[in-house]
């Protein structure tokens, strides 16, 4: 139940940072008229292509780590504080109509192939360097209590949603409809930013009791 429960939250998590604008999103909506519906998923694999190589090496180095209950406590409530920022970040844009996906539209397209722009794009990107620093490392110490199977399940829920986010995207882009920041979208951006909220108190509170009976 745990190891669903981690999939879950890891798949809204990552769910709601995909959401957001940003440039691997720009390379999807840029390359979509000349590669079709499927550049979703090959620019994903390049971002997973990223990812795995960072979730191996934060998880070798964080096996002494995850045991000292004081240094993973205080993971914790870091990883829980940057999700509340995210939350409300998010309420915020959503909120003040800041979230915009047509400015991407013009994005240039570069000469890379197209898995290795999803790479390019995920590493352009400074915001996901603080991602794995803060939140994505509190995810993966609580997830190491299983073992290496943790990490594992942690990794996969978290790049399906980009995966199907992507995807969603450039297959309605193809198939000839626009995006449009509708009511329904908003909702869906502010429900997941309430549960990054939640989430990051629940992160604090598990950090801030470990400590306490440490």
């Amino acid at each position: 139940m745990e190891l669903f429960l981690i999939f879950f939250n890891s798949f809204v998590v990552g769910f709601s940072g995909a959401m957001m604008p940003g440039p691997l999103l720009a390379v999807g909506i840029a390359e979509t008229p000349r590669h079709g519906w499927q550049t979703g998923p090959i620019i994903s694999v390049g971002h997973a292509i990223a990812e795995i190589f960072v979730v191996v090496i934060l998880s070798l180095g964080l096996v002494a780590l995850a045991k000292n209950i004081v240094v993973a406590s205080i993971i914790g409530i870091v990883g829980g504080v940057a999700l509340i920022l995210m939350g409300i970040s998010m309420g915020y844009d959503i909120i003040k109509n800041k979230v915009n996906y047509n400015s991407f539209s013009e994005e240039k397209n570069s000469n890379h192939k197209l898995a290795g722009k999803g790479i390019t794009a995920t590493l352009s990107n400074p915001y996901w360097f603080v991602w794995w620093a803060t939140t994505g490392l509190a995810f993966l110490v609580k997830s190491l209590k299983f073992g290496v199977v943790g990490p594992v399940v942690f990794y996969f829920g978290h790049i399906l949603s980009d995966f199907v986010w992507y995807s969603g995207v450039t297959l309605l882009l193809w198939t000839g409809k626009k995006i449009i920041m509708g009511k329904g979208l908003k909702i869906l951006i502010f429900v997941c930013a309430l549960f990054l909220i939640y989430l990051g108190i629940s992160f604090i509170s598990d950090g801030v009791g470990n400590i306490h009976f440490s």
